[in-house]
């Protein structure tokens, strides 16, 4: 194969079994991707993929070469990482983060304070999304590192845990419970709030709730967690989230931060990447820059 780039191509459709998939993780348009693999079936004299129903499928053939063809783009990648050497302090590369809006409000401050000091000229963006697009995300290179609490993100994915985490609960300054240490049955009588968005633990949250008999007590779910402290302010409702968020929210919104009476475990907020960039000199850097930041920040989250 004279044009190596035809390699990511095939990588790509047996890894997508869609050209237009394909098309929109490798920033290409989809005739390119149709050109190249008619490129690639005059090479091999074999259609390679074939459409089956809405897939592309592999041929017996394509299936027969595929281990090597990959084994060939994994040796090159192996060898360009070894070839590069990364400066950060020349880097203008835009790193992209899977995170949270709690993650956003208590650990990229720090982040990006700590990128603006070693790497000057490069950005950061942050996004979304569940679990498959993060996977996703992540094995085509569109998200560099995934942050937070998502034990089922697992395939060819690395995990480095940075610092744990544990539940307390808040409440306005004026809310009937806050200058008193709530007992387990004052817990369960009071209105809750509770943020239903995904990676948050929020079902087990809701869980320990009914088990310990307060079935009926939630009476607002939001999406997101930046509204909650409004609400917080302007009702009795008593909210249950993770101490970091809960300490810095309390450094800008007039909350009381009390112990929680209900038996939560705690957890771990880890750094996740594909094993496709484990060597790559730029993902290294930036995920040991951002698990310094962050254990160097546990202590004044608990």
């Amino acid at each position: 194969m004279k044009d190596l780039n035809l390699l990511y191509i095939f990588e790509a459709l047996w890894r997508d079994h869609s050209a237009s998939i394909a098309a929109q993780n490798l920033g290409l348009t989809q005739s390119a991707v149709s050109n190249s693999l008619k490129r690639l079936r005059q090479t091999y004299s074999d259609r390679l993929f074939t459409l089956v129903g809405r897939r592309m499928e592999p041929t017996p053939f394509c299936t027969q070469i595929a281990p090597r063809l990959l084994q060939s783009l994994m040796l090159i990648r192996a060898a360009e990482s070894q070839m590069v050497e990364f400066d950060p302090g020349l880097c203008r590369k835009s790193f992209t983060v899977r995170m949270l809006d709690v993650g956003e409000v208590v650990c990229l401050p720090p982040i990006l304070k700590e990128l603006a000091r070693v790497a000057p000229m490069a950005r950061m963006n942050t996004v979304g999304g569940g679990m498959e697009e993060t996977l996703n995300g992540l094995a085509t290179g569109r998200i560099d590192l995934a942050m937070g609490y998502m034990p089922t993100l697992q395939t060819d994915i690395h995990r480095l845990p940075v610092f744990s985490q544990h539940y307390v609960c808040v409440m306005r300054r004026e809310h009937p419970m806050a200058n008193t240490t709530m007992t387990l049955d004052d817990f369960i009588t009071r209105d809750h709030l509770l943020v239903e968005a995904g990676g948050t633990g929020h079902q087990a949250l809701e869980r320990a709730l009914i088990d310990a008999g307060g079935a009926d007590c939630i009476r607002i779910r939001l999406p997101h967690h930046l509204s909650s402290p409004h609400v917080l302010l302007e009702t009795d409702v008593v909210w249950t989230l993770p101490c970091a968020l809960a300490n810095t929210l309390a450094r800008y919104f007039p909350l009381v931060i009390q112990p929680l009476p209900l038996r939560i475990p705690s957890f771990e907020i880890d750094l996740y990447w594909h094993d496709r960039f484990h060597r790559d000199p730029q993902n290294k850097w930036l995920r040991e820059m951002m698990s310094a930041v962050l254990k160097s920040q546990q202590a004044q989250w608990q």
